[in-house]
């Protein structure tokens, strides 16, 4: 808001900048590009280089009408040590871009890590593959090294950080396997088979990871077995 009133009163002047047209809008399209999304769009590696770039432009705008007013200030003989006043709209619009593109950056990437910390603990580690087509390479490492901190620290503490993350109203849970492949598995009243399609009643600890996948449906007492 502040740097469009800033533009306005900049235009108003009739002056022009020589680089650019638009003023703090790439890091709003970032924002917005996560307001439209359901969970996380893809990584936007074009908007963040472009609004990396409409920094850098307005850094060097700035650094050079400084400069420039720097000069003129030494020229002077009056207004020693004042920017001159028709240089200061533009110099406080660059700056204001330059502010707003960067909270818009540190906004954006803060939000797609904390959806990447929830997801550790929702899917235990497994990092499904359509989640990873929507992530960078470096959100790609994080995920990983994320999950390497919280597992180095519950081995430490010899505690299933995973397990629980809801207080269970029940010790076991009624489930339904929907996913194959998932062979057998121990549980502490034995070895149990987790064929497609079958039910059981199971030590909530021992399929927690598994419900949270959605290898498991959890069932309430009313659905139909």
């Amino acid at each position: 808001h502040h740097v469009q009133i800033i533009a306005k009163l900049y235009f108003v002047e009739g002056r022009t900048t020589r680089t650019m047209s638009i003023y703090g809008q790439r890091g709003r399209e970032l924002l917005l590009d996560l307001k439209r999304s359901d969970w996380l769009p893809s990584y936007n590696d074009e908007g963040v280089r472009a609004t990396l770039q409409e920094i850098s432009l307005h850094f060097n705008e700035l650094t050079d009408q400084a400069s420039a007013a720097s000069s003129a200030e030494r020229t002077s003989a009056t207004n020693k040590g004042a920017i001159p006043m028709q240089t200061r709209p533009s110099m406080l619009l660059h700056d204001a871009a330059i502010r707003r593109n960067k909270r818009c950056l540190l906004a954006y990437h803060n939000h797609r890590a904390d959806k990447l910390r929830a997801l550790r603990w929702e899917t235990s580690a497994a990092l499904p593959t359509h989640v990873r087509a929507l992530l960078s390479e470096a959100e790609v490492d994080f995920f990983a090294e994320y999950d390497r901190l919280v597992s180095r620290y519950s081995a430490a503490m010899d505690l299933d950080l995973g397990a629980n993350v809801t207080p269970p109203e029940e010790d076991f849970a009624l489930v339904r396997v929907v996913h194959s492949g998932l062979g057998r598995i121990e549980t502490e009243i034995g070895t149990v088979a987790l064929d497609v399609g079958t039910t059981h009643s199971l030590p909530r600890n021992d399929v927690e990871h598994l419900i949270r996948q959605g290898a498991l449906q959890q069932l309430n007492g009313e659905e139909n077995i």
